[in-house]
């Protein structure tokens, strides 16, 4: 009997901090949910799952001028007009008072085909062989790096990266410059970097990773996985507006840009432009997403999660394309907005 009167006050308190946290995931997927419309008009809803329920972990870091004091993980759901829902596991920063400031999705290492946006997909699978009338070299493939778990508390971040003094310095695209621990595997940001500036102290270098804060008093910020490296980009003042992917190759020269509605090819030589109209995302099963034209089957464009080098500026990226179109295939190197889940 006692042991029972001990316990009922501790089941009152957890049942109590398990509904403050569905109260805080309702926030949030409203947050992020009112963040995604606006940059796709074809997401209908965002909901957060019930099981496994949210967790929240206190933390202390600064993202940019943002102060943020506690992160919550918790297992949702999209809901698209034009596709089938997306389910993924979300993370919301909040500050002191608990309000939403940022809403990402994490990659989820468990549904994707071994190691990631730089190239996943099956490891047997061979890249994309262009087939163009003048034979382009496909985009070339580096080493797949291990691909590691990120924690609950990892963030998407964007901004430059440079070498100071022999140590890395990271400059956000909406804060002060700090320092920087390279933890990718095999510190792919330090070969990206001296690769791209060769070896030149100080000369920036554009990136998209996720990062977490160090541990420990003092603590500075570590890069734990690479999504895009380049020097030759308009970087920080690149606009994805309502494109999910911006994708490009060379020989000759092509541009592809995909929305929730529509995708637009741009071909150097070509008389103008072919836009059409899509049917929304489709998954072969392959582990590749792509999207087909609505009144012209041959137009086509697969993506496919592989790390990408863009063979004229050596610039890194997520992910490996194959668009097809009028009996051409064109393989390149595509980006996809980091405003967005990961597909």
């Amino acid at each position: 009997m006692r042991f029972a009167l001990l316990l009922a006050p501790l089941l009152v308190l957890s049942g109590l901090a398990a509904q403050a946290q569905t109260y805080l995931a309702q926030q949030c997927v409203l947050f992020g949910e009112a963040q995604y419309r606006r940059l796709d008009g074809t997401i209908e809803k965002v909901a957060a799952l019930e099981f496994p329920p949210p967790t929240i972990e206190k933390i202390d870091m600064k993202v940019g001028p943002q102060s943020v004091a506690s992160a919550l993980t918790l297992r949702g759901r999209l809901t698209y007009r034009n596709r089938g829902p997306l389910e993924t596991q979300f993370v919301c920063l909040l500050d002191a008072a608990d309000k939403p400031l940022f809403f990402y999705a994490l990659p989820v290492p468990a549904t994707r085909a071994a190691p990631t946006p730089f190239g996943r997909g099956p490891s047997g699978a061979p890249p994309p062989v262009a087939t163009t009338a003048l034979a382009p070299r496909p985009a070339q493939k580096p080493p797949e790096p291990p691909r590691q778990s990120l924690p609950a508390t990892a963030i998407r971040l964007r901004g430059l990266v440079r070498e100071v003094g022999g140590k890395l310095q990271f400059s956000p695209c909406d804060g002060a410059p700090m320092a920087l621990e390279d933890r990718t595997p095999g510190q792919e940001l330090g070969r990206a970097l001296r690769a791209l500036t060769a070896s030149q102290e100080g000369r920036p270098m554009f990136v998209e990773f996720y990062g977490a804060r160090e541990a420990g008093p003092g603590g500075g910020l570590g890069a734990l996985e690479v999504r895009r490296a380049a020097v030759e980009t308009a970087g920080c003042r690149e606009r994805f507006d309502q494109r999910e992917w911006i994708a490009s190759g060379s020989e000759p020269s092509w541009r592809l840009e995909v929305t929730g509605r529509d995708m637009m090819l741009n071909v150097l030589g070509s008389p103008a432009p072919q836009r059409n109209a899509h049917g929304g995302l489709s998954r072969p099963g392959d582990g590749s997403v792509g999207y087909t034209a609505l009144d012209d089957p041959g137009f086509s464009a697969t993506f496919e999660e592989r790390r990408c080098v863009d063979p004229l500026s050596g610039s890194l990226f997520a992910y490996t394309v194959e668009v097809r179109s009028e009996g051409r295939s064109y393989a390149g190197c595509a980006a996809h907005n980091p405003a967005m889940p990961a597909p």
